[in-house]
């Protein structure tokens, strides 16, 4: 059952990373945003995909390279940063607001409700520490590694430039993130298994729909005597 719903958390994912870049960048800002908080709430939950154990946050955070792929194609290596930290505030905003909310005394009705976001939010979250460490770490080698293939590797080579940059960076975030947020929490010889199939599926997940990047490289742009396609 795991399996099924990896796949179909998968393909929407895609799915709305596609669609956001269709209509505007500020839509792929929200979408990176989304996905951070989504890391940062629900990965630390522990699960088993063919055998393996891994959290739940691998295709949100590899759709976030994906979207940074489709930004950087489009927009440059200036923007691909600003998406860094466009990430990084939103998650930290939803952060503080959410302290805010829990700090606050609860009424007895919901007292359930109350003793589960004080346990689901902590003053202090090793996943959320662990998920915006990592990820301003790997995502700056990311963007860095591929803006340079790009100027190196063009044309047919935009799915190859991709998969290179995510193996590298999604390498140095798995041992960052997952070192961080399950230390103390997963016995010392579990985190390798953890780490490596979360590995595995994010490089899966990136070499299966980076093909949708092509889509980047056909524009439409308005010509005197109509609209033309124009390629990049």
């Amino acid at each position: 059952m795991n399996e099924l719903l990896l796949g179909v958390e998968a393909l929407f994912c895609a799915l709305v990373v596609v669609l956001a870049w269709r209509f505007a960048r500020e839509r792929l800002y929200g979408v990176i945003v989304v996905l951070l908080i989504l890391i940062a709430n629900t990965g630390g939950k522990i699960v088993e995909y063919f055998g393996h154990s891994t959290n739940t946050g691998n295709i949100f955070y590899a759709s976030v390279f994906l979207a940074t792929y489709f930004i950087v194609e489009r927009f440059g290596k200036r923007e691909g940063f600003y998406s860094i930290w466009i990430g990084v505030v939103g998650v930290a905003f939803f952060f503080i607001l959410v302290q805010l909310t829990v700090a606050m005394t609860g009424s007895p009705e919901t007292s359930a409700l109350n003793n589960a976001l004080q346990i689901a939010y902590a003053p202090f979250s090793q996943v959320t520490a662990a998920s915006l460490i990592a990820y301003v770490l790997s995502q700056n080698l990311n963007v860095f590694i591929y803006t340079y293939l790009k100027r190196r590797l063009r044309g047919a080579r935009l799915w190859l430039r991709a998969n290179i940059s995510n193996l590298i960076s999604q390498i140095i975030d798995s041992i960052i993130f997952f070192s961080i947020a399950f230390w103390g929490v997963v016995l010392p010889e579990n985190i390798a298994d953890i780490i490596m199939t979360g590995l595995v599926i994010k490089v899966a997940f990136v070499a299966a729909t980076s093909p949708l990047l092509y889509l980047n490289r056909v524009e439409q742009e308005e010509g005197k005597d109509g609209s033309v396609i124009a390629l990049r």
